[in-house]
């Protein structure tokens, strides 16, 4: 229901191969708006929505991701991934001091610098 109020007036641009909708809104006083609604709406991030429609949806390029592909060469590339960093201890990086990391740097050793005082 909130989705249907949230879209009313807007214009369907376009759907990506992962079923996320992209929608246009273009109003007089405030100028266009654009979004992304996700297809899976209990768990979603910015990294779900592919390169080519992120331009778009940034307002960076009037060209739709499905006019890009068409213009991308087949040479280039890998298939977009969506990030899993935060999805579960093995996909999360820690850096070598974090107290989570497993490879725990031992820090007992390290001294503060002092500067020498001048007589």
């Amino acid at each position: 229901m909130q989705t249907k109020i949230h879209n009313r007036g807007a214009t369907l641009v376009g759907v990506d191969k992962f079923g996320n909708r992209y929608y246009q809104k273009l109003d007089k006083q405030f100028g266009r708006h654009r979004w992304v609604e996700y297809a899976e709406k209990s768990r979603y991030s910015a990294s779900q929505v592919p390169p080519e429609w992120q331009g778009w949806l940034h307002c960076m390029t009037d060209h739709t991701g499905d006019e890009l592909l068409m213009l991308k060469p087949k040479r280039y590339g890998l298939e977009h991934r969506e990030n899993l960093s935060g999805e579960g201890e093995e996909f999360i990086y820690h850096s070598k001091g974090h107290f989570l990391n497993p490879e725990q740097r031992d820090w007992s050793r390290y001294q503060p610098w002092e500067p020498t005082k001048k007589e």
